[in-house]
Order: C-alpha cells, then sequence, then structure tokens
C-alpha cells in the first residue's frame, strides 16, 4: 500500500514496464508522442516532501523554475475534516533551471511564514519585460479555513513582482472578476502579454480573455467538449506563440474507479491554438495528450491509526512551457507528488490537431 512518504525518497527509481497495468507511466506518456520525461531530482529542498505543478520562464539568459511545495502531508482528524501537518501548508518555490532534472538555488519566494496555502505558481512578463509571478492563495486544509473570519473564504490569485533576488514584492489581489469577492473561487488564470497589452486567459467554457485596456474577449469554445464532454474544465498553460497561432494547453478532471472500485480525482491534459488576431479557435485535439495515472502511484492519506482515508489526484499537469528552435519543454507536476520536463518536437502537438473548419 502507497503510504505518506511514498514519493518522498523514490527519485532513483524507473518504472519497469511489467505490462500488467492498463493506465501508462508519465514516461511512457511522453514518449508516445515522440517525446521524453526527465523527473526532477536534484536541488529540490530538504524540508520539502512533495514537489509539484512547476512554472518556467526564460529571463536575462536564465531558465527559471517556480512550483508548488508540500512541507508536510495531510492529516486527517476524528471528524475525517482533513489538514496540514503541523499546520505547515503548501508554498511556493523558486530557483533556477540548470537542466532538465538539476535547479539550483531553490528557495520560497517569500520569507515569512503563511497560514494560506500557496498553489500552482504562473511566470509572466509585462510589456515592459519584468517577470512576475502569479499564484493562488488558497484556505485548502489550512489553519486559515476558520468559518468567514478572515479576509477571504476561497482561493484567490495573488499577483506581484520578482525582484533582483527572486523575492516576491508588490504582490496584490487583483480587483478583477471575483477575485475580491470574500467567497467566490477564483484560480487558474494565464497572464500573457499580447501587442504590448497584458491579457489574462481567463476562462476556457466559455473561451473569456480578460484585457488591460478595452472589454474582454469571449469566442465560441464548445468544440473542445469534443475532448473534455461536460467535465470542469480549467486553464494550464500561458498561451505560447507560434507566429500567427497561440498554442495553449488546457485541463479536466472527473471520478474514475480504480479495479476496486475505489474511486479517485482523475485530470486530463490536452491542447488547441488561437489566431492571434482574433482568436478564434484553429485547431484542436479531440482526445487527451496526457493523463493522470495509476501506474503512476498516487499516494493515500490515512488517519492518526495508518487507515486509508483519502488518495492524492491522478494527474498530468503543465504549468508552464518554453519553445526552443521547435522543441517544446513543458513543466509538469505528476499525481501532486513530483515533478518534471517534458521534451519534444512542437510539431509532435499540431499533428494531433484536427483543423476547426469556420
Amino acid at each position: 500500500m502507497t503510504v505518506r512518504y511514498y514519493h518522498k525518497h523514490s527519485a532513483c527509481l524507473y518504472p519497469v514496464r511489467a505490462g500488467l497495468h492498463e493506465d501508462k507511466t508519465v514516461y511512457e506518456q511522453a514518449e508516445d508522442l515522440g517525446g521524453k520525461f526527465v523527473r526532477i531530482t536534484a536541488g529540490l529542498p530538504n524540508e520539502i516532501t512533495f514537489n509539484f505543478n512547476p512554472t518556467l520562464a526564460e529571463h536575462e539568459g536564465k531558465t527559471w523554475i517556480a512550483w508548488r511545495a508540500q512541507p508536510e502531508p495531510f492529516c486527517f482528524r476524528w471528524d475525517n475534516q482533513y489538514f496540514y501537518l503541523n499546520n505547515r501548508p503548501t508554498d511556493v518555490y523558486i530557483g533556477q533551471l540548470a537542466n532538465n532534472h538539476t535547479i539550483v538555488g531553490a528557495k520560497p519566494i517569500r520569507r515569512k511564514p503563511h497560514k494560506c496555502s500557496y498553489e500552482d505558481p504562473r511566470f509572466f512578463a509585462d510589456p515592459s519585460g519584468g517577470l512576475y509571478l502569479q499564484f493562488v492563495a488558497s484556505t485548502y486544509a489550512s489553519s486559515y479555513a476558520r468559518g468567514g473570519k478572515h479576509l477571504f473564504d476561497n482561493s484567490k490569485v495573488i499577483v506581484g513582482r520578482l525582484d533582483e533576488r527572486a523575492e516576491l514584492v508588490d504582490a496584490i489581489v487583483p480587483d478583477l472578476e471575483e477575485n475580491r469577492n470574500k467567497s467566490a473561487c477564483e484560480k487558474n488564470w494565464c497572464f500573457f502579454n499580447h501587442n504590448n497589452e497584458l491579457h489574462i486567459l481567463y476562462s476556457i467554457y466559455p473561451l473569456k480573455i480578460l484585457r488591460e485596456y478595452g472589454v474582454p474577449i469571449i469566442v465560441d469554445s464548445k468544440l473542445l467538449k469534443l475532448a473534455t464532454g461536460d467535465s470542469p474544465t480549467f486553464c494550464s498553460t500561458v498561451p505560447i506563440d507560434l507566429g500567427s497561432e497561440y498554442l495553449v494547453f488546457y485541463h479536466w478532471k472527473n471520478n474514475q474507479f480504480d479495479s476496486s472500485r475505489n474511486w479517485y480525482l482523475k485530470y486530463y491534459t490536452s491542447a488547441f491554438t488561437l489566431d492571434k488576431q482574433t482568436f478564434e479557435i484553429t485547431r484542436l485535439c479531440e482526445k487527451p495528450l496526457f493523463y493522470g495515472s495509476l501506474a503512476d502511484q498516487l499516494i493515500w492519506w490515512t488517519d492518526a491509526a495508518g487507515n486509508p482515508v483519502s488518495r492524492q489526484p491522478a494527474t498530468i499537469l503543465p504549468y508552464g512551457a518554453l519553445l526552443k528552435d521547435n522543441q517544446l519543454l513543458l513543466s509538469v507536476g505528476v499525481n501532486d507528488a513530483f515533478m518534471g520536463i517534458i521534451e519534444l518536437p512542437v510539431n509532435n502537438i499540431l499533428q494531433k490537431m484536427t483543423a476547426v473548419v469556420s
């Protein structure tokens, strides 16, 4: 059985292909697309148990990486409510990516302790070229969730500038959409710079893009339901510039059952392209490119007596991407447990797509 610390010291393991599982590992799924997954194993902070959901950016000749870092496992108390052990919620760490498996200079983006859970960062550049970071502050499983006594009761997007020491400064809660509504949930925004104007890929259904100036852009995206069905669907990566198009990765989730009829939450990732002039969808994948896999092993969380209570979700989720000489580097988190880089030719993704006929 997989217990709380299953992934803590398993970085040296490579899955043996026994052919006994219907699911494929993240390694195999990357290879099926003509690419390779490399797990990040070097330079991770010793005080962190699980590192996942990374984002990437190139800035001033350096490759930066930021990710969600979970110091402690969850614990379930007598009423089956769960919290982070020792009141240490997830944090966001930042460092430089030396190669596809090595980080140097890892540290938290903010030095002061906090009670919120910091989650799922994404880099972006403002029109003047400054490097910024967005992330989510959440009451999820933290001691901040105390029945409406605080500034907010649900997830909120935080944005801040990264200074010369790679520390987050000038952080704000943008007054956009429902982000300052105490009870509303806001997350999975993707800031990007288009024609020297800041935009936000805000949602998939409908495909909504907020603009620094002017009214939001809303595009009919129902064709994407060929892949997602009616599942809850979210933005994944900042739009990737292909010249005349943007490449966008997105994800959705639903409940599934394993062979023992135990349910688990499964995530899927796919992609589409947008015309850079109209933001209309031009091409799309009709099937998932990646899916969360039981073959990558899910972490069981237990009660105080060691009895299994709940599992982490099954995920292969990209939160960042770089395009270099037609090679795509996707930074992905796997099963909320570990992370790595999938490298593959971008044409291998585009060839999976169907053109949209207007």
